[in-house]
């Protein structure tokens, strides 16, 4: 972790100045000092330690939970019934082990360092991060992480993470609407160039088609956008057009899959009478929906204790067996899908 002493080294300026800086002294540092010092202190993410106030003799207590969720106009990651489950989980979990979680909903790697640096943080979980920033919390964060549902590029024997086996999943789930007569199947997700999670959702969907040589077509993804009013008017336009192309819907999450039969049942489309759609994820959503969704169930209570316990394995300084867990997955088949067999 970056000191003062560091900081005034790196500067070539002496500790007192940089802390003068700090604090908002600056009446008699040159202009030319401040550039510097400031610039440095960018570049070193340095945060001064608010955290050493709540020290006592076995460390802070405090595990942070990190969203890295990009910034959205109109609902917060807690809206998001996966993320409101697995975030209670993680604090029932943490708490029965006498730790605090302090949860944060970050924009990136960055930010998300200031914050443990501030407050002294003993270790990390990291939700949903992007291969690019999953890489960096590796390289350069100085306290334990575990990351849940994060790929990473290439191997590397410090990324510990707790995931799902989202391609076999997306496999399953599309071999079941083949099962059921489909052929014709549109996936949706929320990114245009889908990573992590959402990628190997939609390379199962793939591979599922070609293994029942069923030819996909590029335009059979369709990227679904997080901001409602843009989502709706494009599925608007969608169901008026090329809807009548396909015969099954797979949406890469429960929450998107149900808003889009709400949205069609408003423009009367029924489910599953005239489209199928299944989700991914087994939330509430799908539960109380109707019909009820068809859907890829995961455990999201197990998923959140497993990185609870490896993460104070690794503080506790506990050799580690497995570091990659992929929790299975299973289809529970509810009423969204019609069979075209019968």
């Amino acid at each position: 972790m970056v000191t003062i002493k560091d900081l005034a080294r790196i500067a070539g300026v002496s500790p007192t100045t940089v802390s003068n800086i700090l604090h908002g002294r600056v009446n008699k540092v040159s202009p030319e000092t401040l550039k510097k010092v400031e610039k440095i202190i960018k570049e070193t993410n340095y945060v001064p330690n608010m955290g050493g106030r709540l020290l006592a003799k076995h460390g802070s207590r405090i595990i942070g939970v990190i969203i890295t969720y990009e910034i959205r106009t109109e609902k917060n990651a807690i809206q998001d019934p996966f993320y409101s489950e697995i975030i209670g989980a993680l604090e029932e979990s943490i708490r029965e082990q006498g730790y605090f979680m302090m949860l944060y909903t970050s924009g990136g790697y960055e930010e998300s360092i200031r914050i443990a640096s501030a407050w002294n943080i003993e270790g990390l979980i990291v939700l949903g991060s992007p291969p690019k920033e999953t890489r960096k919390f590796i390289n350069y964060t100085s306290v334990p992480v575990v990351f849940i549902d994060a790929y990473i590029d290439e191997e590397d024997d410090q990324f510990v993470n707790v995931g799902l086996q989202d391609y076999e999943g997306a496999y399953n789930m599309t071999k079941y609407l083949i099962e059921n007569g489909h052929e014709k199947i549109a996936f949706f997700a929320d990114s245009e160039n889908p990573v992590g999670v959402d990628k190997y959702r939609l390379n199962g969907y793939i591979q599922a088609l070609k293994d029942a040589n069923i030819n996909f077509k590029a335009d059979w993804f369709i990227p679904v956008d997080f901001r409602k009013d843009v989502r709706h008017a494009m599925l608007k336009e969608f169901a008026k057009g090329r809807l009548k192309n396909f015969t099954a819907l797979f949406f890469a999450s429960d929450f998107y899959a149900v808003d889009t039969m709400n949205l069609f049942f408003e423009m009367g489309i029924s489910t599953p009478e005239d489209i199928s759609i299944v989700g991914f994820d087994n939330n509430i959503l799908s539960e109380q929906s109707r019909p009820k969704l068809t859907t890829v169930n995961q455990n999201v209570s197990k998923k959140a204790t497993t990185a609870v316990k490896l993460l104070l394995d690794i503080i506790k300084g506990k050799d580690i067996d497995m570091k990659v867990i992929m929790l299975p997955t299973e289809i529970v088949v509810k009423r969204s899908v019609r069979n075209l067999n019968q």
